[in-house]
């Protein structure tokens, strides 16, 4: 399951300028950063397609606007293995390119389409008919979805507190302490970036062969970090200075 060897920051009490501090009951306390991460196949997509008109009279481009996310959400609707929903909306006025008009030559409406799947397959034959409507794809990208992250986590988690433990073990015998008391634990997801988007401008009938789509993979980590006290240490003597 895990890429080894894990990415692990030990803040050891022998580097400079490391952590470790005198705690007012006699005990030693030690800072520690443990990580734990993992490769995991991207296994969801996200499509982008945008409809899109420029008509004379606003009215014109809006009504064709409006009527091509209609179709296209109704279709992508009927699949239960697709998530949609539209997104922004857009009006703007065309000008002459020499501007010797002050008013609109025309007027450019837009309105996008998002479509979500694990079903990739599926969501690419959904973007060929979308694209045999009017609508054009703008993006396409991966990443993991939220039931995969959220299984892969809580292993990740518990070998994260597996790493500190042992991190703090180590100090601990470094320094001849006999136990050690975790005093403080704090947990971060540091999840890495999605690969970035793939762009799909080129468009596709519904005859057309499927593009070729390769998924990737992306890393997430989890990273455990705090405190414990470490008791029974033996006391260092300084140097003799002469």
């Amino acid at each position: 399951m895990f890429r080894l060897p894990f990415a692990l920051i030990l803040i050891a009490i022998l580097c400079a300028g490391a952590p470790v501090a005198s705690a007012d009951d006699g005990s030693t306390l030690l800072q520690i950063t443990a990580h734990a991460e993992s490769e995991i196949e991207n296994d969801l997509m996200t499509m982008h397609l945008k409809a899109e008109r420029r008509e004379t009279e606003v009215a014109q481009a809006t009504a064709a606007v409006n009527q091509l996310m209609r179709d296209g959400l109704e279709r992508a609707l009927r699949i239960a293995s697709i998530e949609a929903r539209s997104l922004g909306y857009s009006t703007s006025p065309v000008y002459d390119r020499d501007r010797s008009r002050t008013e609109p030559v025309a007027w450019r409406v837009e309105q996008s389409l998002e479509l979500k799947s694990r079903d990739f397959d599926r969501l690419t034959e959904m973007a060929a008919e979308l694209q045999g409507l009017g609508l054009s794809i703008t993006q396409i990208d991966f990443s993991i979805s939220p039931e995969t992250r959220a299984a892969h986590q809580q292993e990740l988690l518990l070998e994260a507190i597996r790493r500190w433990q042992r991190t703090a073990q180590a100090m601990g015998a470094a320094i001849g302490a006999s136990h050690i008391f975790p005093k403080e634990l704090r947990m971060a997801d540091d999840g890495f970036p999605m690969p970035p988007p793939m762009l799909a401008m080129r468009a596709m009938d519904e005859a057309a062969t499927a593009p070729a789509l390769e998924a990737g993979r992306s890393t997430l980590r989890m990273t455990v970090s705090g405190e414990a006290r470490a008791y029974g240490a033996a006391t260092l003597r300084t140097l003799d200075r002469r």
